[in-house]
C-alpha cells in the first residue's frame, strides 16, 4: 500500500527557481554571448546551465540545441516574472 502524502513531486524543470536562472544568465552573457568557437570549458559551462535547468532531461542535446533552451528558460522566466 502507497501513501499518496509519501510520494514526492517530480520536478520538470527549473525554469521557475531564480537562482538557476541566475546561473544560466551567467553562463549565457560571460560564455555564450562571446560566440563560437567554444572551448571544451565553454562546452562543460553551457552543459552545466542546461542540466540546472532541465534536470530531468532523458538526453544529451547537442550544444546548439543546449544554447537554445538556455535561452528559452530565461525568456520564460523573464516572461512570467516581469513587474
Amino acid at each position: 500500500m502507497s501513501c499518496s502524502r509519501c510520494k514526492k513531486k517530480k520536478i520538470v524543470n527549473n525554469l521557475d527557481s531564480p537562482d538557476h536562472i541566475k546561473v544560466a544568465k551567467e553562463i549565457y552573457n560571460d560564455v555564450i554571448l562571446k560566440g563560437e568557437p567554444f572551448n571544451d570549458l565553454d562546452k562543460i559551462e553551457i552543459y552545466r546551465a542546461y542540466e540546472s535547468l532541465y534536470p530531468n532531461s532523458s538526453s544529451k542535446p547537442s550544444i546548439d540545441d543546449a544554447i537554445n533552451k538556455i535561452k528559452i528558460g530565461i525568456e520564460v522566466y523573464g516572461t512570467k516574472y516581469k513587474r
